[in-house]
């Protein structure tokens, strides 16, 4: 009882202390599309421009930001020396940030309706998928590395190898609604998505076994 209150108490601390300021930088990055993308009546693949070139980095900075506190290594040893384990605070984290990217795009996607856009359901999925790919992209990166910059450049790089590899990178592009494919092709964003971030867990997982051996597990 007294590990799961400290889990509560932890997580409270991660969202007030490690979350907020990822959530508001990503509300901002939404809020300076329009000085960037015109929103207003757009119709065909234009439409999905907006939500696929700039609010794919939502998904960046809320995922990546998901290993930053452990960057501390007294923090990383404090953490994982707890009974619940380093990896259950991981999945929570990353499941109020999944969260997160999903209602920021549903809430722009809203407005570029209001704004007379042909967008709907698709581009909310789509584009969600799309930023959780890249995301994982560089939450793996992150995670493999422990290095949080690794994550971020990772991610760019993936992002600017879209533009001149679009048939290399197959079911994985980053972009398909702008450039006429289906917006099914999220289905395969979202599941590569989950495999990087399912792989990535299970490397932390056997690091945090066999890599700190001198970390001594307490039992509250």
């Amino acid at each position: 009882m007294k590990g799961e209150i400290l889990f509560i108490k932890i997580l409270g601390m991660n969202l007030r202390h490690h979350f907020l300021f990822p959530f508001a930088a990503s509300v901002a990055l939404a809020a300076l599309t329009p000085l960037f993308f015109n929103i207003n009546a757009l119709q065909g693949t234009a439409a999905a421009r907006p939500i696929e070139f700039w609010l794919c980095f939502v998904g960046v900075v809320l995922l990546v930001s998901v290993l930053l506190p452990e960057q501390d290594k007294d923090i990383r040893e404090v953490i994982c020396s707890k009974k619940y384990g380093y990896c259950a605070l991981l999945c929570t984290r990353l499941l109020y940030s999944v969260f997160a990217v999903a209602a920021l795009i549903a809430v722009f996607v809203g407005i570029m309706r209001a704004c007379e856009c042909d967008v709907g359901i698709g581009h909310v999925l789509c584009g969600t998928a799309g930023a959780l790919f890249l995301g994982a992209v560089g939450f793996a990166a992150a995670g493999l590395t422990e290095n949080v910059t690794a994550g971020y450049m990772a991610a760019v790089l993936y992002y600017l190898a879209n533009y001149g590899l679009q048939d290399k990178t197959g079911f994985f592009f980053l972009f398909p609604m702008s450039f006429g494919r289906s917006d099914a092709a999220g289905v395969w964003l979202a599941g590569g998505a989950f495999l990087l971030i399912l792989f990535t867990i299970g490397v932390i997982k056997c690091r945090h076994k066999w890599g700190y051996p001198r970390i001594k597990y307490e039992n509250k």
